[in-house]
């Protein structure tokens, strides 16, 4: 464990052997101890009623004394302490090509057309072939060859020519992958054989059966086995004629399959195909039937060049398999552990697939993964049952437990209990099962469109029109049936019962009884019946394009009820769209601006197609040609559809599709009312039907009046969307306009929800990609203002493609110059657009960044269909304009502009007001937003007036807004040299009647959302001329490459986790603060508020007093100024605040015990924190107390609950790691502000953000102290500091009076993962994720010195920075008057360190403000010294010589540190040759990195076959990560023998079976499986047993002590004998060799401790010589020694005695006896707590034993006699009172015990007189128990006094003594310890005689005077003598 303090690491030794560390420090009471040892004790009687601690008293008592003795009363006695002497190698993996994966039917495009005869020149014209006979239903036997006409000489030899010189070449291969259902293995013969001609020749025959060769390389990802045969294009007996009538593949007479060549074109009677159509293809054997005659199918044969090799194991990646429960018992947490061994035999899990929950008699279907692995098995209990050995289903060994996967017939897992598990198909109950046919997609008439379907078909989809659906069934050894289904009521689904053993389906739309293709995907082909599903559906395709080209209609199979996603669904490696991957560089001069991109998919896309991929063939490009069919403009039916659904849910008055909608012109063709009553959209249908509106929102020509003059193709159609998003700001959505009741509706194309699954089709409809970084450029685009520089982006000018970064994965838009093509415009019928452009025709290109693999010119190919959203924060000058130079060199002012000009819809918003409204499907029209100035009632505001080019009439526009009726344009722009005219003028209301104005000074977020949906043109331009700022941005990059873990590199994941602090010193200018944060949106909580709650979750009582504590006390770690978290501003010097204390008596590491430990504050008045975003809170973690434990935010919880007591934060047995804002050092004994990020706090559902309770706690036991909660919004100040270009307005910071680096306090920043603006913290502090990017915009004057440091973890990172410009790694850097330059210049790129030092100085010069002292600025000119710096300055033109502007980046890349574990597994000696079963490790990762990044712990297991290997690794893990390794229960026998950690690794044992360590750095980087043995596992066969220690504490009443009364912790030891009667016990080292002893610590289980995995018997014995068990306790010395109890069972603990007795019981253990036999636990116990035989648990009591005091009393006289003798005083009588204390009246008061026994005849008390030697005769005063007594003498010697007072003697239980409340010391020896738990209280009491007085009668006074005073100053001297002398101060 370590502690943080400060920057500095401090490591806590290691005490004990147990693993444990702990802290303590010296309690300071003890170093106030002096020492007394020669200290006498006098008890003065008479000085008790007095207060003696000052001399002036001792004095005064002394005169009293002097007054007594004249008075003739007795001298004071003292009573005196006595004075006691100090007694493996590559593999070459083969990929498909573009367009050709295995299973497509890839026909080139030439093959559309008739393909060209090959060239024969040598070979002679084919004989005519002869009648082939009608093929029949059943397959017939081979024919007998039949007599050839016979050749004339001359033909014969020109034929054996021929074939003789073909024969040299042309080789040709025909694979075969054999069906599922034969039976074959590795040795089958399978044979081919075919049919060379259709005539009948003599080379027209069969060539007779030939062997096919099984190819060893390659496999079907189904499991199908390859054959091939390699044959001669040419030899005369084999090939002849260059193809062959039909092949026939053989496995014996009941299994071949004949596959028939299509028909000829010129004779379909006759049958041939040639051999380039399936030369180096396989034919599928179960693409059909499994016997007999097929018809030729392209679609059967597949490129077998392309199948995956086996030996990479990555073959049957997303294949099923299928876990079947035929156990007795249901079984929880069933996992897969895929696993894969490298070269060197090492076995590695590759993957954990989680299965779940499997019920008896159920099953459950799962993936195999992708990644490569080769073996499987299976676990329950999330890895802690082991339920089957490992499998390896790539068939690699020769042993049980290898097969061959295949997905038709060995791919279920049938688990059974006594290793009868086995692998096949499912064998359970086979009674008839539901399956479901989901016609969604599928039930859409085309009747309508038969000129355009397949053979003309009527296109009635799948079921037919009036909802009819059949299904088709087949199985082995059953009839094939055929069966109506059924619809569920109100669903798309149709449903039937399958009887019993039938096992094969296929569905159609009429009532079908084969398996013949169907016509126009009104049928599907015959499929298996999916086994692995609970509810089986299949989801069929939509009808594009099988309703178009025929065959069988597509689809997948899932359960009922799933979310439809073709492309998961089917398994597809390829994309629906390609994205190519490649590294992001950010282009200099370029400003990229964040978007979201919106995929809208087609019907054909949503059944999993690449729109690359569509079909060319029914068209030619360009004008007609055959591509203007409803095919070509309909795209979109399904997305429609659901949009319909979706408007009508809501009423939606104006309704927004997609695709082409011709209108009903007459004269116009193929128009949308032939297809619109099916498709029956909403806005056309009989509820709500508005044509002229839904044609004038929908198509580009119509307005809404019914003018239907097709002349309105570039108008826009306003008021589609409401003038406000959905949340009023800019982090809404676009809402529809005019639903039901107005509510709020999100646009549907751009709702995430919507596009991703929440739909009426439950369907995937799209996709979304979010921070794509779209890229705009700078250039002067307007004629009207020269001078002024624009960001813009024309997509005529450039071509933008989604791509994605191949490292950080994050998405952007990158310029291609090659692939422009793929962008030109077309119209709708697929030709080519031209516009004029400077008076000429050139393409028109369009804004398409889903098309870079399309193909240019085909319009089918096209992506069409998407939206964008780009969102920008920008800042406008007090009155919204900026200068321009004019053409006579002079300047004016000119607005700052937003310009659009495109199609279709856009919609600007400017935050959440809509600003500008282009809406409508339409060509291009423009849009301009001008900003200004406008006076309101509040001031002067910024205004913004909107332009658009031409508006229709429709929406919110009673007319058109144009040219004609002698309309004139309100304003015109010449725009890249073309001339602009706006018809409508607007200003954007936020409501009725009110103007949007936006606040000067402040940021606002413009957000735009463009769509394009009408298809065809794509136009988009957008440009602005926002004020540009200085920039610095920091970036940071987390490298994962080194993690090979998806789950571990998901840690790193949305982790505000790497702080920054950045410092500014400003060299130019005066003093300028930064604006500051409105404090008042805080909300502290109050804790002394008077109705709030304070309590431990477990409620204090007499057995656990002290065990929780959760109260308000007195902060005892008061700040320097104490009472400032009470009164700010004043320090009273009295520490006043209140704080929480919390603390556990026990270690709970699980967080089991959380209900216990929690410390709950239930708070006066709910706080609603639904506007909040952060919460902090100050903790204090005390260590003076000895707490241990590892100090990690893990173990620290923190919930809120709410009024309902719903919780947020810290769920199940979290920590507050993961939640955290910024990493957090929690230092000891310190305060330390830990940062919460509520949106990262994961909640229940229900949680209603008003928080009424706070509950705390950790998992060790430490005292915790809590203060300062508060909840605050995000740091958004009250005002910002705005757009400006004069630097002396940008802040100092305070640095412009301190002349030094100062923190950037409320340094404001943008970042690229969220839209709000942040403040730099009063530390400097601001926080990173990866991926993210801030920004500070005018937020650092030029030429200022910026310290930027990242606060590093080397242990876990490699840390470099570069230093970009422009988007530029600075390579160079230029001097000039502004900067000076070290030489040579420091490299800025990629450098090691926490922060750049550009080496560079800022100068002062004869113009700076410095020298001519018109600022105060006391920089002097000098680079600081305290720490790395770089100058704001650009690098390139740093005297601003080209631009005024400085743009400066700071990338940090931190590359994760990784390392791993090695597992080794060995035999017990002598079971070297017993021990070779398969070994399986669980492996529980926590804490990754060292900082708590995981949400929940990481499992993995290792698997180690011992016939392969014996060492099993992980690799790829974060350093500092935390594991526990334990072996699951094998299945061999064996039992785990011990553990054991080499030296030389953070890891060490836990009860014998698990370790526990942290991820080290490899030592080898580049070979990260070159690892050191982690852990070694002993296993062996012999018989083990487990015994279980258990303590319990009682007292001497035989009472159950409480948690208080017992110690921390013990020390005992486990020892043993062998069953000899002369056998002497030994000691067991455990748990570790040279462990002579546990150290047991109690925690909120009790004391329990396992002794894990002991011998039975010794080594080579058996049972006949058990081990005898037991454990002893004992003590351990300073020495570190045991120390076991005395004989007689007694030990002394923390000063209490207590008599040891163990009992003994046998348990069962399953792991190691057997107890489910029928003979149980074998294991017998004795009396005194032994074990032998079998396991058990050993239970130990320890009774408290009373001490017994004695009271030694020696009496004697103060003085010694002459010759110095002592004067011992005899007959003295002291009575001894046993006292307890009682209340009388409400005070407490002490009497006499009545009943306590002194012995058997005194009850009340005891006296004692003392003989000769002053001593107490036949000592009665002795067994006294611990209590209070009272000591009276009650009769003196002879000529003495009686003691004023009794003593007060006080025996407590942990034998201390108390004389009248003052403890006696140690050293005073007079109070010692004996044997057997006695002390001796010694006590002597010194006596004075009673001094002669006068006689009575005497009659002169000056007798009493003569006598008194002599004798008053004598006792005056004598008292003041003696009281010094003898030490009469009482302590």
């Amino acid at each position: 464990m370590r502690f943080f303090f400060e920057n500095n690491m401090a490591t806590v030794a290691q005490v004990k052997e147990a693993g444990f560390f702990y802290c303590s420090t010296g309690d300071p009471l003890w170093n106030n101890v002096l020492p007394s040892s020669q200290r006498e004790r006098r008890v003065s009687r008479l000085n008790r009623t007095g207060n003696n601690k000052t001399g002036w008293a001792r004095r005064l008592t002394a005169l009293l004394v002097t007054a007594c003795l004249v008075m003739a009363m007795a001298l004071p006695v003292y009573a005196e302490g006595d004075l006691l002497p100090d007694a493996p190698g590559e593999v070459e993996l083969l990929e498909d090509e573009p367009g050709t994966a295995s299973g497509e039917d890839t026909v080139p495009p030439e093959q559309n057309t008739a393909a060209p005869e090959p060239e024969q020149s040598a070979e002679p014209e084919q004989p005519a072939p002869t009648e082939t006979p009608e093929p029949t239903a059943e397959p017939t036997p081979t024919p007998e060859p039949t007599e050839q006409p016979e050749m004339d000489a001359e033909e014969a030899e020109d034929m054996d020519g021929a074939l003789e010189v073909s024969t040299q070449s042309n080789q040709f291969t025909v694979y075969f992958a054999v069906p599922s259902s034969w039976k074959v293995t590795r040795n089958s013969k399978i044979t081919f054989n075919a049919q060379r001609g259709n005539g009948g020749g003599e080379y027209d025959g069969e060539i007779g059966e030939q062997s096919m060769a099984l190819v060893p390389d390659k496999i079907t990802s189904k499991g199908q086995r390859i054959y091939k045969i390699i044959l001669t294009n040419g030899d005369k007996t084999i090939c002849p004629w260059g193809g062959y009538v039909w092949m026939q593949f053989t496995l014996d007479e009941s299994h071949k399959v004949r596959v028939t060549a299509p028909p000829e074109e010129n004779n379909t009677a006759s049958h041939f195909v040639k051999v380039e159509v399936f030369n180096d293809k396989y034919y599928d054997g179960d693409a059909n039937s499994e016997n007999g005659d097929v018809a030729w199918n392209n679609a059967n044969w597949a490129d077998a060049l392309a199948l995956p090799d086996p030996a990479a194991h990555t073959a049957f990646g997303s294949q099923r398999m299928v876990f079947e429960n035929l156990s007795d018992s249901d079984l929880a947490n069933v996992t897969a552990v895929f696993t894969e061994q490298d070269s060197s035999g090492n076995t590695t899990a590759t993957e954990t697939v989680t299965i779940g929950n499997v019920a008896k008699n159920e099953k459950q279907g799962f993936e195999i993964p992708t990644s490569a692995c080769s073996s499987v098995q299976f676990f329950a209990e999330n890895g802690g049952n082991q339920l089957s050995t490992s499998y390896n289903f790539y068939e690699q060994g020769t042993d049980e437990n290898t097969f061959l996967y295949n997905a038709s017939k060995k791919y279920c897992f049938t688990y059974k209990v006594n290793n009868q598990s086995t692998w096949g198909t499912p064998q359970g109950k086979q009674g008839k099962q539901v399956i479901y046919f989901d016609a969604t997609f599928s039930w859409l008439s085309y009747e309508n469109e038969k000129n355009e379907t397949h053979n003309g078909a009527i296109g009635c989809g799948m079921p037919t029109n009036d909802g009819k659906l059949w299904c088709y069934l087949t199985g082995v050894g059953k009839d094939p049936i055929t069966k109506e289904m059924n619809r569920l009521k109100d669903t798309n689904i149709w449903y039937y019962e399958v009887p019993d053993g039938y096992t094969k389906i296929r569905f159609a739309s009429w009532a079908v009884e084969n398996e013949n293709a169907a016509d126009n995907g009104d049928g599907t082909a015959m499929m298996d019946i999916p086994a692995d599903l609970s509810e089986p559906c299949f989801f069929a395709d939509a009808s594009d394009d099988v309703i178009y080209n025929g065959g069988n209609r597509g689809g997948y199979w899932a359960e009922k009820g799933s979310l439809r996603n073709a492309k998961e669904g089917k398994k597809l490696t390829d994309d629906v769209v390609d994205i190519s991957k490649e590294p992001f560089t950010e282009d200099p001069n370029t400003k990229y601006v964040t978007s979201t991109l919106y995929d809208y998919y087609t019907d054909y896309e949503l059944n999993g197609n690449n729109r690359d991929r569509y079909s060319r063939a029914y068209y030619a490009p360009g004008k007609g040609n055959g591509f203007a069919k409803q095919r070509s403009w309909v795209t979109f039916r399904q997305f429609d559809r659901a949009l319909s659904d979706y408007y009508e849910s809501c009423k939606a008055q104006f309704p927004i599709y997609t695709g082409h909608f011709q209108p009903s012109y007459s004269d116009w063709g193929i128009r949308f009312d032939g297809i619109s009553a099916a498709l029956n959209l909403w806005g056309l249908n009989s509820v709500f039907k508005n044509e002229n509106r839904f044609m004038a929102i929908n198509n580009s020509t119509i307005n809404e009046n019914g003018n239907n003059d097709g002349e309105h193709y570039d108008y826009a159609y306003q008021g589609l969307v409401k003038s406000e998003t959905s949340t009023g700001d800019a982090t809404g959505e676009p809402l529809l306009k005019d639903t039901k009741d107005n509510t709020k509706v999100a646009e549907p194309h751009f709702n995430k929800a919507f596009l991703s699954g929440t739909n009426t089709k439950n369907a995937k409809l799209g996709d979304v990609y979010d921070n794509v970084a779209f890229p705009f450029t700078k250039r002067q685009i307007f004629d009207e203002d020269k001078g002024v520089d624009y960001w813009y982006f024309d997509s005529q000018d450039t071509t933008l493609y989604l791509k994605q970064d191949s490292t950080t994965e994050q998405y952007f838009l990158k310029s291609s110059t090659q692939n422009r093509e793929q962008s030109r415009n077309l119209d709708s019928d697929s030709a080519s657009k031209t516009i004029k452009k400077n008076g000429e025709d050139v393409s028109s290109y369009g804004y398409f960044p889903f098309n870079e693999t399309a193909t240019a010119g085909w319009a089918s190919t096209y992506n069409y269909g998407f939206g964008t959203k780009l969102q920008m924060d920008f800042t406008l000058t007090d009155d919204g304009m900026v200068e321009t130079e004019k053409a006579d060199g002079t300047t004016e002012k000119t607005s700052i502009k937003f310009f659009f000009s495109g199609d279709d819809d856009v919609w600007v918003f400017i935050d959440g007001q809509l600003a500008l409204d282009v809406g409508g499907a339409h060509g291009k029209v423009s849009g301009l937003l001008e900003f200004g100035e406008t006076n309101t009632k509040d001031g002067k505001k910024n205004s913004v007036t909107a332009y658009v080019s031409r508006v229709k009439t429709g929406g919110t526009s009673d007319n058109d807004k144009d040219e004609t009726n002698g309309n004139r344009a309100v304003k015109t722009v010449t725009y890249n040299g073309e001339k602009i005219s706006f018809y409508a003028e607007s200003t954007p209301l936020v409501e009725k009647d009110t103007p949007l104005v936006l606040d000067k000074g402040k940021k606002h977020t413009l957000t735009m959302y463009y769509m394009e949906r009408g298809m065809w043109e794509s136009n988009m331009a957008v440009a602005f001329n926002f004020p540009d700022n200085n920039e610095l941005q920091v970036q940071k990059v987390v490298d994962l490459k080194n993690v090979t873990d998806d789950d571990f590199r998901n840690c790193f994941k949305n982790q505000k986790i790497f702080n920054f602090t950045i410092q500014n010193q400003a060299t130019h200018y005066g003093t300028t603060l930064a604006a500051k944060p409105n404090p008042s949106d805080t909300e502290k909580v109050n804790l002394t508020a008077t109705g709030n709650t304070i309590k431990p979750a477990t409620e204090p009582t007499e057995s656990n007093k002290g065990d929780y504590i959760f109260e308000l006390v007195k902060n005892p770690w008061p700040d320097s100024k104490p009472d400032s978290g009470q009164d700010p501003g004043q320090d009273t010097g009295q520490n006043t605040e209140q704080v929480l204390h919390w603390y556990a008596r026990y270690m709970d590491t699980q967080s089991a015990a959380r209900e216990k430990r929690r410390g709950i504050l239930t708070l006066e008045n709910p706080i609603n924190i639904k506007d909040m975003r952060f919460l902090t809170f100050q903790v204090y973690v005390d260590t003076t107390d000895g707490s241990e434990g590892d100090l990690s935010l893990n173990n620290l919880y923190l919930e809120l609950l709410d009024d309902k007591d719903v919780q947020k934060g810290s769920l199940d047995t979290s920590g507050i790691n993961g939640a955290t804002y910024g990493s957090v050092e929690v230092t000891t004994d310190q305060w330390v502000t830990v940062k919460l990020d509520l949106h990262k706090m994961k909640e229940r559902d229900g949680f209603s953000d008003n928080v009424k309770t706070i509950r705390v706690g950790d998992n060790y036991n430490r005292n915790i102290y809590f203060r300062d909660f508060t909840f605050i919004p995000k740091a958004v100040p009250s005002k910002m500091t705005g757009f400006t270009t004069d630097q002396k307005e940008i802040p100092d910071y305070g640095s412009a009076e301190s002349g030094h680096l100062e923190n950037a306090e409320n340094a404001q920043y943008t970042s690229s993962n969220d839209t709000d603006t942040q403040l730099v913290d009063k530390d400097g502090r601001f926080v990173l994720e990866a991926g993210e990017t801030v920004t500070f915009s005018d937020q650092f004057r030029r030429g200022s010195y910026i310290s930027l440091k990242e606060e590093l973890n080397e242990n876990l990172y490699d840390t470099k920075w570069t230093v970009c410009e422009n988007g530029k790694e600075v390579e160079s850097m230029s001097g000039g008057k502004s900067v000076s330059l070290l030489d040579p210049a420091p490299p800025l790129i990629e450098q090691k360190g926490s922060g750049p030092d550009d080496g560079r100085t800022e100068k002062i010069t004869s113009e700076t403000e410095q020298e001519s002292g018109n600022v105060q600025n006391i920089y002097n000119g000098q680079k600081p010294t305290t720490a790395n710096t770089i100058v704001f300055r650009s690098y390139k033109d740093p005297d601003e010589t080209k631009s005024t502007l400085t743009k400066l980046k700071v990338k940090y890349v931190n590359t994760v540190k990784t390392g791993g574990l090695k597992i080794q597994k060995k035999a017990a000696a002598g079971e070297e040759n017993t021990i070779k079963g398969t070994y399986t490790f669980k492996v529980t990762f926590n804490d990754v990195g060292g900082e708590g990044l995981e949400e929940k712990p990481i499992e993995r297991t290792v698997t180690i076959d011992m016939n392969k290997g014996d060492t099993g690794t992980i690799t790829g893990i974060p350093v500092g990560t935390r594991y526990t390794i334990e072996e699951v229960t094998p299945q061999d026998g064996s039992r785990l023998q011990s553990v054991t950690v080499p030296d030389g690794n953070e890891a060490h044992v836990i009860n014998n079976t698990m370790v526990e360590g942290m991820i080290v750095a490899s030592e080898n980087p580049s070979n990260p499986n070159d690892l050191k043995v982690t852990a070694i596992f002993t296993n062996t066969k012999r018989k083990l047993i487990n015994i279980e220690f258990d303590k319990l504490w009682k007292d001497a009443n035989g009472t159950v002590l409480g948690t208080t009364n017992q110690p921390n912790e013990i020390y005992i030891q486990l020892q043993r004998k062998n069953s000899a009667a002369d056998a002497q016990w030994e000691v067991v080292d455990y748990p570790t060799s040279g462990s002579k002893y546990v150290t047991v610590r109690h925690t909120d289980n009790g004391w329990l401790y396992p002794f894990n995995n002991l011998d039975q018997y010794p080594v080579g014995g058996s049972a006949a010589n058990n081990y005898i068990y037991r454990i002893v306790e004992g003590t351990v010395d300073d020495k570190g020694s045991f120390n076991p109890a005395a004989e007689d069972g007694t030990i002394t603990i923390d000063g209490k005695t207590y008599v040891v007795k163990a009992e003994a019981e046998a348990t069962a253990n399953s792991k190691t006896d057997s107890a489910g036999s029928s003979t149980g636990n074998t294991a017998t116990v004795t009396p005194d707590g032994t074990i032998t035989g079998g396991s058990g648990k050993i239970v130990l009591t320890n009774k408290l034993q009373n001490p017994k005091f004695a009271l030694d009393i020696i009496k004697k006289d103060a003085e010694p006699n002459n010759e110095g003798q002592d004067v011992f005083l005899k007959d003295v009588e002291f009575k001894l009172e046993k006292l307890v204390e009682t209340t009388t009246g409400g005070e407490p008061q002490w009497v006499v015990d009545k009943n306590y026994k002194f012995d058997s005849t005194k009850t009340d008390s005891i006296t004692g007189t003392t003989g000769t030697d002053g001593k107490i005769i036949s000592n009665p005063f002795t067994n006294l128990e611990p209590g209070t007594y009272r000591l009276t003498e009650t009769k003196a010697h002879p000529g003495y006094n009686l003691l004023a007072q009794p003593i007060v003697i006080k025996f407590t239980q942990d034998g201390k003594c108390y004389i009248d409340g003052e403890e006696v010391k140690k050293e005073d020896k007079t109070f010692n310890k004996g044997a057997n738990n006695t002390y001796t209280m010694t006590l002597t009491v010194l006596n004075r005689k009673t001094p002669e007085l006068p006689h009575t009668g005497a009659d002169a006074p000056s007798l009493w005077l003569l006598i008194g005073m002599p004798l008053a100053v004598a006792g005056l001297l004598i008292f003041t003598f003696r009281y010094n002398r003898k030490g009469g101060r009482r302590h």
